[in-house]
């Protein structure tokens, strides 16, 4: 579990005709169990002009469901509002349903869902779609997405948004960038079709950060909020935060040389294979805080695939082998292949070490 709680200042201006200043507080909570994911965050503003305020909540949960066809399924749903000093109140439901299909440290995804907003005025019906991209580059991740959503039959657009991030021991960074193609809201200001942003975290210490972030947004069609653009500075406190490897978190005393290599590195804790009907023979491997898990051998021709995970460190795969003997290897988060706990180490043709995986 991850949480962390920001309090700072923005600088605002809304809807190009708006300028303000606010204090800001930011809690944030992730909770991940590797097949589930939950959520939370919230903001308070105080603005300095006109004494208004402002308050901001969401709430998202996913569940992941593994397949024996090389994707697995997710299942969520989101919840959040807002309120304001004005009076005026805003919120939304939606469920939505995702195919994921992972190739080695890339993935491709596609969605569809839907749900209800309330813009301070009525009651909205949205539907939502989705397709994209990700690849995972160690402590990078890029992402694409595609959008397209409609809104009361009446407003239809399609957004294109891709984020960059980096996170090491010292700094986070993050940038994104958007276009809209369609309809276009000519009622709210600022409606912008294109949009950026840019984020950087510097830790001070591994619990303590100063988070820097500016940009501009659109326009939400969904709850009528109209676009803007910040700038804000805050004091960041984490706990729970797991920076990359070479961290200099002290470690706890009184563990042995295995617990202290788990702390520094993801491992494999374990393997197994079983049998099941005709010729699918389902691969299982404990590997607590691995990021990618992959496997690959003779029956790939040397072809990593990447697992699925299944919760509490544990992914799955199902394999086509018949009855005999396989050469084969398992890799975490990139680094180098091994062979799994529990199978003979023999030399291939190549001179490099791998493990015999016999299926009777």
């Amino acid at each position: 579990m991850e949480t962390t709680l920001d309090v700072g200042a923005a600088a605002l201006r809304y809807a190009d005709t708006l300028s303000t200043g606010a204090a800001t507080v930011t809690p944030h909570l992730l909770a991940d169990w590797g097949s589930a994911i939950v959520e939370a965050s919230g903001t308070y503003s105080q603005f300095t002009s006109g004494g208004g305020s402002s308050g901001q909540a969401t709430l998202s949960a996913s569940r992941f469901i593994s397949t024996e066809r090389g994707f697995f399924l997710e299942l969520g749903g989101f919840a959040g509002g807002s309120t304001h000093s004005d009076g005026t109140r805003t919120g939304e439901v939606l469920g939505n349903g995702r195919i994921h299909i992972p190739r080695d440290n890339k993935e491709v995804f596609l969605g569809l869902g839907g749900g209800r907003t309330w813009d301070a005025v009525a009651w909205r019906s949205v539907l939502l779609g989705e397709v994209g991209g990700s690849i995972d580059m160690g402590p990078s991740n890029a992402l694409i997405t595609i959008s397209p959503t409609i809104v009361n039959d009446s407003i239809k657009y399609a957004d294109t948004q891709a984020s960059l991030s980096r996170k090491s021991k010292s700094v986070d960074l993050g940038l994104v960038l958007g276009f809209r193609a369609g309809d276009q809201l000519t009622t709210l200001s600022a409606n912008v079709k294109a949009w950026g942003s840019a984020s950087a975290v510097i830790w001070m210490t591994p619990r303590i950060g100063l988070a820097l972030a500016g940009g501009n947004y659109p326009v939400d069609p969904t709850q009528g909020f109209p676009g803007g653009r910040f700038v804000s500075v805050s004091l960041r406190l984490a706990q729970g935060r797991h920076p990359d490897s070479d961290s200099n978190e002290p470690i706890a005393s009184g563990l042995g040389p295995a617990a202290l290599e788990a702390k520094a590195a993801p491992t494999i804790a374990a393997f197994t294979a079983r049998r099941g009907p005709g010729d699918a023979v389902t691969v299982r491997v404990s590997a607590p805080g691995a990021r990618v898990v992959e496997i690959n051998g003779d029956f790939t021709n040397w072809t990593p695939i990447q697992l699925v995970p299944t919760g509490n460190g544990w992914w799955t795969s199902t394999l086509a082998l018949k009855r005999g003997k396989y050469q084969m290897n398992l890799r975490i988060d990139g680094r180098d292949w091994a062979v799994p706990p529990g199978l003979l180490s023999m030399v291939d043709e190549f001179g490099g070490t791998v493990g015999l995986l016999v299926v009777e």
